[in-house]
């Protein structure tokens, strides 16, 4: 064996944490097969972190692990990463995903990781593994990582560009356990972020803007493989912002109505990139869910954070269930300006959704590292009650407000519960 790609876990195992297959590592795990390398996988979302499996890895002697992690599960990856170490030290570890990215050097500090894939990790990994196993190139020249020389010292390499998505090979699903995660089948139409620098988010600090999105006819051919060879009955477009080119979509939606046999799928997006015209499109080509996020309730609040306004919001939900597209809208407390009474109006505003026919997530509050939030929270007033970084899991309250202490939150969280009828996730 010499690759093993893991998919660390969250502390807590739950339906959300295995929702989906984890794309970022079966791209990379497909174009290092391609290469003629022997990779395995292992998602310990699916079971629970096991270290007894981490020690069966290890006797395996594989010459590198690759270790994907967003902050929630950044803690258990340097579990999973110091086990290791502590078994076999001669094997390379290399991190990646959302929270080494954002924070290359502080992961570098730690002595049980050799590497970090800054961005896009197939590129970066594929040069890296031939450094590694081959002896060919030399560090310094691979983009995308950072690592320790030979005195300790920190180095990070310049960013690599985005690569072009339709020279991928499809993922390499069949490295996971497929019959285990509820969307099965989720396909990548795009590489990079989203053009808009919401407050919240982690991903314009990572992609710094860039989008870049696959050709329509690359994605219909992995339709056609997954409904035909694999039986999928329901896809699910991974990306945040699936309508923000609505010539690309168009063109996506003619080809797939011209496929012999009706197909279903699901997508997320925005309200404010969305019209009826579009949507009718896109039901007419087997849209049969959507997710926006639309985050608070407070007019006030929703002009500092997001940009759209109450009236999209309803119109367009109004829209899908008449076009009978599910439709799912997603709400964060609390925001820094947030008071007891544009949290109530939240409360208002949720339950008017919720009776319309809309399923509601409502997380809170977490200022990710990369945020604005994060980078800003002294100013803001944002006080974060923790130093765990496997507590920024949105599930639980680890802020205060200016306006809203930690009980403060927590009574309106339960206030909003108990009068939408919502269910609390343990």
């Amino acid at each position: 064996m010499e690759i093993v790609l893991i998919n660390a876990p969250v502390t807590k195992v739950s339906p959300h944490s295995k929702l989906a297959l984890p794309l970022g590592l079966a791209y990379i795990a497909s174009v290092l097969i391609q290469e003629g390398r022997t990779v395995s996988a292992i998602d310990f979302n699916i079971s629970g972190l096991n270290l007894r499996r981490v020690d069966n890895i290890v006797k395996k002697r594989p010459s590198v692990i690759g270790i994907s992690a967003h902050t929630e599960t950044y803690p258990n990856a340097l579990i999973i990463a110091k086990r290791i170490k502590e078994l076999d030290n001669s094997i390379s570890i290399v991190i990646g995903g959302p929270h080494a990215s954002i924070l290359p050097e502080q992961v570098l500090l730690e002595d049980a990781i050799d590497y970090v894939a800054i961005g896009e990790g197939e590129a970066t990994m594929s040069e890296l593994v031939k450094y590694l196993i081959d002896g060919e190139g030399q560090l310094e020249d691979i983009k995308g990582i950072g690592y320790k020389d030979a005195d300790g010292k920190i180095n990070l390499n310049q960013r690599r560009e985005l690569l072009d998505p339709d020279a991928l090979p499809y993922p390499a699903r069949d490295l996971f356990p497929l019959e285990f995660y509820q969307e099965q089948w989720n396909i990548s139409t795009a590489r990079g972020g989203c053009p808009f620098q919401c407050p919240f988010c982690s991903a314009s600090f990572i992609w710094e803007g860039r989008r870049r999105p696959r050709s329509p006819e690359n994605i219909i051919e992995e339709l056609r493989m997954l409904y035909e060879k694999r039986g999928a009955t329901y896809t699910f477009f991974s990306e945040d912002l699936f309508t923000i080119n609505k010539k690309w979509v168009k063109k996506l939606l003619e080809l797939i109505k011209q496929l012999e046999y009706p197909i279903q799928w699901g997508c997320a997006t925005r309200v404010d990139v969305v019209d009826e015209e579009l949507l009718a499109d896109m039901a007419s080509a087997g849209c049969r869910s959507i997710q926006f996020g639309v985050e608070s309730g407070s007019q006030r609040i929703l002009d500092s954070v997001k940009g759209i306004t109450k009236e999209q919001v309803v119109k367009v939900i109004k829209t899908c269930k008449k076009l009978d597209i599910n439709v799912a809208s997603s709400f964060m407390i609390p925001f820094p300006q947030d008071t007891k009474e544009t949290i109530r109006e939240t409360k208002e505003f949720i339950k008017k959704l919720y009776d319309s026919g809309s399923r509601i997530y409502m997380s809170y509050t977490s200022p990710y590292p990369g945020t604005h939030f994060y980078r800003n929270k002294e100013e803001l007033g944002i006080k974060i009650l923790t130093d765990k970084w496997d507590e920024f899991d949105a599930k639980h309250n680890i802020i205060e407000t200016k306006h809203l202490s930690n009980q403060d939150i927590e009574e309106l969280v339960n206030e909003i519960v108990q009068y939408t009828g919502l269910k609390k996730r343990a």
